[in-house]
């Protein structure tokens, strides 16, 4: 063992030998044999191996397996069958050689750690040596069809299909067919689903009831009705009509998931009056989904009614739809009431039902409360995973830059035993890619997919781009959308709209280099406006069937985001240069979509935020009548989604069958003494009956209100203001930071000294509490309140003060909490600017103005006297009088950002600089701007593996049919592509992807946002507004309205 540790090859034949003189050769050539296999040393291998003892028993080739690597044991097979092969009349090599594959194809973990061209490899070694046969295939098939791993799971088919080819007259065993097919579905790999009903039904005559079941479920889960009515009916046609309610969930459930609800109560109707079956609850549950998954409150509860009024009882399912579409909108009180109907209708409790609970806590921002109720969890035995109540911690801590409780809560899961998944991981990317770190977090997916720990979806892609939108890495926006059209064919909704808003600041930063045209109605945005018709093309209802939250579209649902999120990008782009007709064609267009026309409920058309992006293109454009008639839609509209309800209005305790729990567990253990308060209210404990919103949907109209209140301003109105904050205020609506500091604007910007007055007033009393000082505001730094995460200023890249908020953190607070007032140096700069007329009228007037505006605010007069003279825009054009000039672009510094080609998972990636992606930064990518991965690895000499070591094409036949979905195709040519790197160079591109050191220290207090969406911090008069469409302020309050 010295000799080896030493790669010492002549010390371990020497020992050998002696060993053999002592008559104890067996152990010693053993090891030194197992040796030279493991260090992937044929010649060295096939020296020992002709020395070895005679005979050659069982007995020694165990002794062999013992110090074999388990890890790299395939590839020791096919390099012992590369010496032996021409060994005639022997048998003791093959018996070896058998051993091993029995050994390695019963293993898991074996089969999971070798690539799928290593096991193809070995099974047509092996078979052409006449040792491998159709037992070795079903054994290999089953081990990797049985794996909890979708990636070694996806081997199976390709075995199958290799065996298939190799053995088409052997006839697989049912259950192996079985196994596969079960294995489709818990992956949701709908690609080999219909070739696997072909294999069972060329073999044994037809599927099962069942097998056609779990098909038409999987296909179900996607929305995709073609597929779901094309096996319904070989089920009709080979079993006839179903007499069970299972096999026609699968009907109602492929439209329910994707929230139709008049398909669904089509299907819904058919089950009794076509096919003569009594309705059960699971059939009652997709419509109840149906309605939940169009975000249709109304709809899930009277349907609930209805379903107890026809005697059907409802199980926790069913109370889970409930309980969780009224978390969703923060409703605690609601989610608490149902929880104790559940109690008292004996529905035995599973953690479904308590992972509302802690989702309406954290939805109204008591984390506290969350997280005490997902302790109390812990201690009781109920049925179901925790890990998503505690993922929504994850989530929730990750978004608010919380660093220290992320880290807390995933050590108190590693603690509990509770097993991280893909969400789990996803909450430690976006943390991340929230500080500016995209970078590692790509990297930290790549090597959990490529380590097995999960499996990369499009959402995970979806927060990579997401960081990149953020830091304006366009080179790597492009190469990780490339990567996602190759993983996954058509990209979802998410990506697509992340790169949308990627081609619009790149188009309007062309603009405004150039400078507008005199005619802005001919402007376009050529890039954005090609992307926009590529990616409504891709719209597609299954996309809508996903169950990941949707980076960049905010608390919006699927279903209400696309392709509304599509319009408002683009509409408030155009609006913002004023271009008014294609705002227009735009609108029309999307109000003429083929995705409209199948919303049941036209009242919720448009949405909300389309309405305010139509706001502010009709804004910039003057059209203040059409902005009244968008508010006069939109402020009904928000109260009646912000709305308080009362869930007794359409169901009771009264209402409820009582159904007992045959197991004889009560529904709450006895364990959870401690967090049972938190999860069942008392039964006297009643609602809040006080009229107004629910506390999550306070500042629903925080946009669209500082749009309208400058319409207002514009049209000379600015009285009417006060009654609008009235109104709104009366409703139960709340103002943020914005809403404040504009409403304080254009009050200051008003001819009637009363209401300038009054803007004092309120600057006085809301934002002079947290004035950090001049030293402090001109540099975009605010106060940092007590209970802010401590790590949130980890988002600016200077040190900052303990006690104050950084440039990055202040935006993003605003947005956590926007209650929490922010003086912003713009307000005061327009402040100085009414102070400034009030001096001038009191020259002529006398100073009793003065006397009450110090009377009225004397804190704000005496900030205002303090402000330093600076020689920016803002003070140059509202207090020295000068002519308004756009930013100087071409001055001011672009970032060198890091590209690497390899994208997340590819192979055969570089590092690339500025220089050499510069071009792609002036024009979309085309494929001879970022060469294919293929090309990459072939100039490495990593593409072109010796051929003794590749796979024949022959050897791996197309099928007539798909049987893998593109992202386990793209998984499998990835995985080969990696194994051949390796044998090439030794090296993986872990090694490579390491970002070079660079001096980055850039002064960020200029750094203005160049093209958000849409620019809402301009007050004053419509001309000046016109004059000042493109001017940016230290603070990019637009930017915090703006961003997701």
């Amino acid at each position: 063992m010295s000799y080896a540790n030493a790669v010492n090859s002549l010390g371990m034949r020497r020992t050998y030998q002696d060993a053999l003189t002592c008559g104890l050769a067996g152990p010693s050539w053993a090891f030194a044999f197992a040796r030279h296999l493991n260090d992937e040393q044929p010649s060295d291998a096939r020296e020992v191996w002709d020395s070895r003892p005679q005979p050659f028993d069982i007995e020694l080739a165990h002794i062999v397996v013992s110090y074999l690597d388990m890890l790299t044991l395939p590839k020791s097979i096919v390099a012992l069958t590369t010496f032996i092969a021409d060994q005639k009349g022997d048998t003791s090599e093959r018996q070896l050689v058998s051993l091993l594959i029995d050994r390695a194809f019963a293993s898991p973990e074996i089969v999971e750690n070798a690539a799928a061209e290593t096991l193809l490899h070995l099974l047509r070694r092996s078979r052409d040596l006449d040792i491998a046969n159709r037992d070795h295939y079903y054994q290999l098939i089953r081990t990797v069809a049985s794996s909890e791993n979708r990636l070694t799971f996806v081997k199976s088919m390709v075995i199958y299909r290799n065996f298939r080819w190799q053995m088409n007259n052997e006839t697989p065993p049912a259950s192996l067919l079985r196994l596969i097919l079960q294995g489709l579905v818990k992956f949701r790999i709908t690609g080999g689903i219909q070739y696997m009903l072909g294999e069972i039904a060329h073999f044994y005559d037809k599927p099962s009831q069942d097998e056609y079941r779990k098909a038409l479920t999987a296909f179900a889960r996607t929305g995709d009705v073609a597929r779901v009515t094309e096996i319904f009916d070989m089920l009709v046609k080979d079993h006839g009509k179903p007499k069970s309610n299972w096999l026609l969930v699968p009907l109602l459930n492929v439209h329910a998931t994707v929230g139709n609800v008049n398909d669904t109560r089509i299907q819904f109707e058919r089950v009794s009056k076509e096919f003569g079956v009594r309705r059960n609850t699971v059939i009652w549950n997709c419509l109840l989904t149906a309605h939940l998954k169009n975000s249709d409150l109304e709809g899930t509860f009277s349907a609930f009614n209805q379903m107890l009024k026809e005697g059907v009882k409802p199980n926790s399912h069913s109370f889970g739809i409930l309980m969780g579409l009224c978390a969703n909108r923060g409703d605690i009180d609601n989610v608490l009431r149902l929880l104790a109907l559940l109690k008292e209708s004996r529905v035995p409790i599973t953690t479904a039902l308590l992972d509302p609970i802690v989702e309406a806590y954290c939805n109204n921002k008591l984390y506290d409360l969350a997280e005490q109720v997902a302790e109390a969890c812990l201690g009781m035995e109920i049925q179901g995973s925790l890990v998503r109540m505690w993922n929504l911690l994850l989530w929730n801590y990750a978004y608010r830059i919380d660093l220290g409780s992320v880290s807390r809560i995933r050590s108190r899961m590693e603690v509990s035993g509770i097993q991280p998944d893909g969400m789990s991981y996803s909450a430690l990317m976006l943390s991340l890619v929230l500080i500016g770190k995209t970078d590692s977090a790509r990297r930290i997916l790549r090597t959990l997919h490529r380590g097995r720990r999960i499996h990369a979806t499009e959402f995970h892609y979806a927060i990579i781009l997401l960081g990149y939108l953020k830091s304006r890495n366009r080179d790597m926006i492009h190469v990780v959308f490339r990567e996602i059209k190759e993983r996954f064919n058509r990209p979802g909704f998410s990506s697509s709209l992340l790169v949308l808003r990627s081609q619009l600041q790149q188009d309007l930063q062309r603009l405004k280099g150039r400078g507008h045209p005199a005619e802005a109605a001919e402007t376009r945005l050529e890039h954005a406006e090609k992307f926009l018709a590529e990616a409504i093309g891709n719209l597609d209802t299954t996309m809508l069937a996903t169950k990941h939250p949707s980076p960049g579209t905010g608390r919006l649902s699927l279903r209400e985001a696309a392709p509304a999120m599509y319009y408002e990008y683009v509409i408030a782009a155009y609006g913002s240069i004023g271009t008014s007709n294609r705002v227009k064609e735009l609108f029309d267009e999307f109000s003429n979509g083929k995705m409209q026309r199948r919303v049941t409920d036209a009242s919720k058309l448009p949405p909300l935020r389309l309405l305010s992006a139509l706001m502010f293109a009709h804004l910039n454009i003057g059209e203040f009548d059409k902005v009244e008639e968008c508010w006069s839609t939109a402020f009904p509209r928000a109260a009646k989604m912000a709305r308080r309800v009362d869930i007794d209005e359409w169901i009771s305790s009264r209402q409820l069958p009582i159904e007992v729990d045959e197991s004889g567990s009560p529904p709450l253990p006895d364990a959870a003494r401690g967090g049972t308060r938190l999860l069942v209210p008392s039964g006297t404990r009643e609602l809040r009956k006080s009229a107004g919103v629910l506390p999550s949907f306070r500042f629903l109209l925080s946009r669209p209100l500082s749009l309208y209140m400058r319409s207002l301003a514009y049209r000379k109105q600015t009285w009417r203001i006060a009654e609008v904050v009235s109104d709104i205020e009366k409703a139960g609506f709340g103002l943020t930071t914005f809403n404040w500091s504009t409403y304080v604007q254009l009050l200051c910007a008003s001819e009637e000294t009363s209401e300038q007055l009054k803007g004092f007033a309120i600057f006085e009393e809301k934002f002079m509490p947290n004035f950090p000082g001049w030293r402090h505001l001109r540099r975009s730094y605010g106060i940092k309140p007590p209970d802010a995460p401590e790590f949130i200023n980890a988002l600016d890249k200077r040190n900052t003060p303990p006690h104050l908020f950084g440039r990055e953190a202040r935006r993003l607070w605003k947005k956590l909490e926007p209650e929490f007032l922010q003086p912003t140096y713009i307000a005061m700069v327009t402040m100085a600017s009414a102070l400034l007329s009030f001096r001038e009228r009191s020259v002529t007037d006398g100073n009793t103005e003065i006397r009450e505006l110090y009377d009225a605010a004397p804190r704000t007069i005496d900030a205002i006297s303090d402000m330093p003279y600076l020689r920016d825009k803002w003070q140059g054009v509202m207090l020295r009088g000068r002519q308004v000039q756009g930013d100087r672009h071409d001055s001011m510094k672009r970032p060198n950002p890091f590209v690497w080609t390899g994208g997340v998972l590819e192979v055969g990636g570089e590092r690339r600089t500025r220089k050499d992606v510069e071009k792609q930064t002036r024009e979309p990518p085309t494929e001879e701007e970022i060469p294919p991965v293929a090309d990459v690895v072939s100039e490495q000499g990593a593409g072109a593996p010796d051929d003794k070591d590749t796979i024949s094409p022959e050897s791996t036949p197309e099928s007539p049919e798909k049987t893998l979905d593109p992202q386990d195709e793209h998984d499998i040519d990835v995985e080969t592509q990696l194994e051949a790197q390796r044998r090439a160079s030794g090296i993986s591109d872990e090694q490579l992807d390491v970002e070079e050191s660079e001096d980055d220290d850039v002064e960020d207090d200029e750094d203005f946002d160049e093209v958000s969406l849409p620019e809402e911090e301009r007050t004053g008069t419509p001309h000046a507004a016109s004059e000042t469409a493109h001017e940016r302020g230290p603070e990019q309050d637009v930017a915090d309205e703006e961003e997701d």
